[in-house]
């Protein structure tokens, strides 16, 4: 029996969840298909940072989790709580916490089903597009058939996309295919103490272009201007030599998320595992020593007493995990939680380790209340990286970097999200040289800036009714600044916009008037172009109109400048760029930035007009909301140009 939905969507992940919960609210039925019993991926698995260097509202999903985990710690404990301090206004969270969101979000979404403890295992296709998706139980192994108009796989390694005929890409490009200095076989150092070290040099020019296979270029405070962002404590100081910048199949390394706690009323020892093998930790002592316990072990403090571990990385040993078959995989997941738990057996029991850090790590053990059902160990290993599907746009290092000419990175007309956490990789391989991580780690905080995720990164480049909002179409390097739980649930919020959209018209995902989807986008709170003034939370009458117009090439910079005058020049430029749009013409946005240049004088409304009857086809008006001897505002220019825009879209 075959069952039938609008919208099916594969993956109980943070960014399955937020595609899945948007397109119910938006009145479709759709049906949510997990692997496993739980929801919430890694940010229910262990990951219970939530790793952004921003806190501007970007997406209302995220922004609803954000709140109601804030609140169950000011509920339960009281704001003058530590719990409450320590989940810092509801970005940090325990593994349990996060789970009963997710379920919350889930209930409350009334034409949603859920299809628990399965994985696909075969897909039907009519030429371009996928009829049905059949998915065996974990449970029972029986069988169950969905058909939908639109399917969204949002799983971490692209399973469905893979079985459809999807190509996909497994592993790091060479440095020359796309142009990216930290591609391929590579040997880096990273520095805490300081986001932007001081030694560190940059182009005179930041619109100067940089040569990519040199030297790690650094622009300067000067260069990059204010950023509105949370600096992060790490960077790479230094590229060592043999970073030739090969391309290979390796793919950068998986770990668990350990939930530990030092209440000991809480707290239990692992055991030693079956497999256990001490010479494997043996290593561990030195970097012990030169860092201490809590360094090396990565624990950020949780509430409660707990802690998030993020150590136990297997470099090169989940290279078979993306195409590998469900027993490969489980394997996989099996060596590595008994490597996770050998290394904590080994800090609290070996006679090798001295005693004052054996004491400091038997502080720490597995938290009883977390992972109740999976012996208090996770259920979701970090997959960092699988598959990267092969999309109609392959979102580049270059595409989170400083564009030549303008103070922002590329601007793409068909963006529905933004990322800005740093390019970074995990190592690859165990090999390092002298004072190098190992091979394949990079942190490239210096260089990274806000992006635009582009819509056509999420299609396929073969199949018209299929979103892939979580392997999506990147290279490896730039996989780094996407690869966050909240960047997937800003993405996968507007991928059910988008399937929403799709169903609604009677079109597939592939052929959605986009330039629509972006002003339901902006209109429902989603953030589409980062600026420093604001955020999604505003209710300024400009804020849609900027969001809007800075996918479009309307700003070349993260300074939007609303309250400033408009400059004379700027206006004309914005008026032409205006009239392109309206005609259908293709231009490149990033081009249409770099042309903004300024002439130091402003306009008056009136002023304004009397250009845009010039400029603009004579069937369009510009409703100009300022009297006619003011000097016009960037933000009032900016709605008046969106209104026009707008209103040619209905």
């Amino acid at each position: 029996m075959t069952e039938t939905y609008d919208i099916a969507v594969l993956g109980g992940t943070p960014g399955g969840i937020a595609t899945a919960v948007r397109s119910a609210r938006e009145g479709h039925d759709v049906v949510l298909v997990t692997y496993n019993a739980h929801l919430g991926g890694m940010m229910a698995g262990g990951l219970s940072y939530t790793d952004t260097l921003t806190k501007k509202a970007r997406s209302p999903l995220l922004e609803e989790f954000l709140e109601r985990s804030r609140s169950h710690y000011a509920d339960t404990y009281g704001k003058d709580s530590s719990q409450y301090e320590y989940c810092e206004d509801g970005y940090i969270f325990e593994p349990h916490v996060a789970e009963e969101i997710f379920d919350s979000l889930v209930e409350d979404a009334q034409l949603l089903d859920i299809a628990w403890q399965y994985r696909p295992s075969s897909v039907r296709r009519k030429g371009r597009e996928i009829t049905e998706a059949t998915f065996e139980s974990i449970d029972d192994g029986a069988d169950l058939s969905i058909a939908a108009d639109v399917f969204v796989d949002a799983s971490y390694a692209a399973d469905l996309a893979a079985l459809s005929g999807v190509s996909y890409s497994v592993g790091r490009e060479a440095r020359e295919e796309y142009d990216e200095q930290f591609a391929g076989r590579l040997f880096t150092q990273l520095r805490g103490d300081q986001y932007y070290p001081r030694e560190a040099v940059g182009n005179d020019d930041y619109s100067a272009p940089v040569d990519r296979k040199g030297p790690l270029d650094v622009p300067e405070e000067k260069q990059r201007g204010e950023l509105d962002l949370i600096p992060h404590p790490a960077g790479l100081t230094e590229i060592y030599p043999q970073s030739t910048g090969e391309g290979d199949e390796r793919i950068q390394a998986y770990n668990y998320r350990l939930c530990l706690t030092r209440d000991p009323e809480n707290r239990r020892y692992p055991e030693k595992p079956s497999s256990y093998d001490r010479t494997e930790y043996e290593t561990a002592l030195r970097e012990v020593r030169e860092s201490g316990l809590r360094s090396y072990l990565r624990l950020r403090y949780l509430p409660n007493d707990k802690a998030d571990m993020n150590s136990a990385d297997l470099p090169g040993e989940n290279y078979d995990y993306p195409d590998g078959d469900w027993e490969t995989r489980d394997e996989i997941a099996r060596r590595h939680r008994q490597h996770a738990l050998g290394l904590l057996y080994f800090l609290q029991n070996d006679e090798a380790v001295p005693s004052d850090v054996r004491e400091q790590a038997r502080e720490w053990g597995l938290a009883k209340d977390e992972f109740v059902e999976s012996d208090n160990f996770p259920w979701q290993l970090y997959v960092r990286e699988a598959r990267r599907i092969h999309g109609r746009y392959v979102f580049t290092e270059n595409d989170a970097r400083h564009a030549h000419g303008i103070g922002r990175t590329p601007i793409t007309n068909d963006s529905i999200a933004i990322a800005e956490y740093p390019l970074d990789s995990h190592g690859c391989r165990k090999e390092c040289q002298a004072g190098s991580q190992p091979e394949g780690f990079f942190y490239a905080s210096q260089v990274t800036r806000p992006s635009q995720i582009p819509y056509r990164s999420l299609l396929p480049e073969t199949v018209d009714n299929l979103l892939v909002p979580v392997a999506l179409s990147t290279t490896h390097v730039s996989y780094g600044t996407i690869r966050l739980e909240p960047t997937w649930m800003h993405i996968g919020e507007s991928a059910g916009f988008a399937a929403a959209q799709a169903v609604s018209d009677g079109v597939n995902p592939g052929d959605i008037d986009v330039s629509r989807l972006q002003t339901r986008l902006v209109a429902n709170g989603i953030m589409i172009s980062f600026f420093n003034e604001y955020d999604m939370s505003t209710d300024e009458p400009w804020a849609e109109a900027i969001q809007w117009l800075g996918a479009h090439g309307f700003f070349d910079s993260y300074d939007a400048s609303p309250e400033e005058g408009l400059d004379a020049t700027i206006a004309r430029r914005w008026l032409e760029v205006t009239r392109t749009i309206l005609t259908g013409e293709s231009y490149d946005c990033t081009d249409a930035a770099r042309s903004l240049d300024e002439s130091g004088e402003t306009i008056t409304a009136t002023e304004f007009d009397r250009l845009a009857a010039e400029i603009l086809p004579e069937a369009r008006t510009v409703d100009t909301p300022f009297e006619g001897t003011q000097t016009l505002t960037r933000g009032a220019a900016c709605q008046a140009l969106y209104k026009t825009i707008t209103a040619s879209q209905s």
